[in-house]
């Protein structure tokens, strides 16, 4: 720290802890009376922080002063009077729908800043604490300490940040972050304050239910593809809720999915439907098999890839843990699996004793 940092930062007097196990200080300005909050981070991208420092985006705290020293970094940045999500949810509990939507809403906007800056900026830690809706209804988001820059071409993130339950899979080694993991973010975020706390399952008999299911999808791809798709999802939920009754493949509107999607539907198809059966001699019976085929590669290929957020209404398959939910999902696929071959055989022996009596 050079002595011109020294001086500008012995400027700011702490008045009190904000958060002080995470560094976290209410300040004033003892030559101007300015109040900041100063927060001393040890995790950090100094990339990032010199990014948002240029770009002073409206929602997110605006950054007066950094000073870097060792491996922590001091910040003063604007101080922002209001509640978090959080607080408001411990005093007031669940929100109503409207609520839930304009905040989601404003905060689309300020990803959509984030997203915008080339590379895109990933905020990566979108929860109720972290979210602060003033006495005038702004919006703003906090805490850029474990933010990170989109970099094309990498497989996984190689330092694992996040909140669990907030926190999309690829955060977990799954997979590099991208946009759509501050979707899947906001997409839990939306889930906790229609639900009053934080719960797996998704928030039933909402117009916000289909929109929250398809932003915590765990193919990233299935997601919204950007925060200005999910905000027009937002501002017309009713008309939206559609694209989540689509099969696999057509949800993301994506071009070439819908393509390969449609190619792997009509194959699995065609096996299914030209199937040879020892019943030769019954056409009912082969029929009956090659139809119960069909539905049984559908069942399992719906299943798999999530369709209707079925994964959140199954226990293990609900888990933010991904090694357990893919052993749930494991699981619960061969249980079905063998629940419809069981139903097949029965039936079949049914139509059997019909056809021989």
């Amino acid at each position: 720290m050079n002595p011109e940092e020294l001086q500008e930062i012995q400027n700011y007097k702490e008045l009190a802890p904000l958060n002080e196990k995470h560094g976290v200080f209410l300040v004033r300005n003892e030559q101007t009376g300015h109040i900041c909050v100063k927060k001393i981070q040890k995790t950090f991208n100094m990339d990032v922080y010199n990014r948002i420092r240029a770009s002073r985006i409206k929602g997110i705290p605006e950054i007066y002063h950094m000073y870097e020293s060792g491996d922590s970094l001091t910040i003063i940045e604007e101080y922002v009077s209001g509640g978090t999500i959080d607080s408001i949810l411990k005093t007031k509990g669940a929100m109503p729908a409207d609520m839930v939507r304009d905040i989601a809403i404003k905060l689309c906007d300020v990803l959509k800043e984030l997203h915008d800056l080339r590379p895109p900026v990933i905020h990566r830690d979108i929860k109720p604490s972290n979210v602060v809706v003033t006495s005038s209804g702004e919006v703003y988001l906090l805490d850029l300490n474990v933010a990170k820059i989109e970099s094309a071409g990498k497989e996984e993130d190689t330092v694992l940040l996040g909140t669990y339950g907030y926190a999309a899979p690829e955060q977990y080694g799954f997979g590099s972050s991208t946009v759509q993991t501050d979707i899947y973010a906001l997409g839990m975020l939306m889930n906790t304050m229609l639900k009053g706390e934080y719960s797996r399952d998704i928030a039933e008999g909402s117009i916000l239910s289909a929109v929250i299911s398809r932003c915590v999808m765990l193919n990233p791809e299935d997601r919204y593809r950007s925060v200005k798709e999910l905000r027009l999802a937002l501002s017309h939920p009713k008309s939206r809720n559609v694209s989540s009754w689509l099969p696999p493949g057509f949800r993301s509107g994506n071009i070439l999915h819908m393509l390969t999607a449609a190619v792997g539907y009509s194959l699995i198809a065609a096996l299914c439907l030209t199937l040879e059966t020892k019943n030769q001699g019954y056409m009912l019976i082969t029929w009956y098999e090659r139809v119960f085929c069909l539905a049984i590669m559908l069942m399992e290929v719906f299943f798999l890839a999530d369709y209707r957020g079925i994964h959140q209404r199954l226990p293990l398959c609900r888990s933010n843990n991904p090694a357990i939910k893919i052993i749930g999902i494991i699981i619960f696929a061969f249980i079905f699996f063998i629940g419809v071959i069981f139903i097949m055989l029965a039936g079949e022996m049914i139509i059997l004793s019909i056809l021989n009596s």
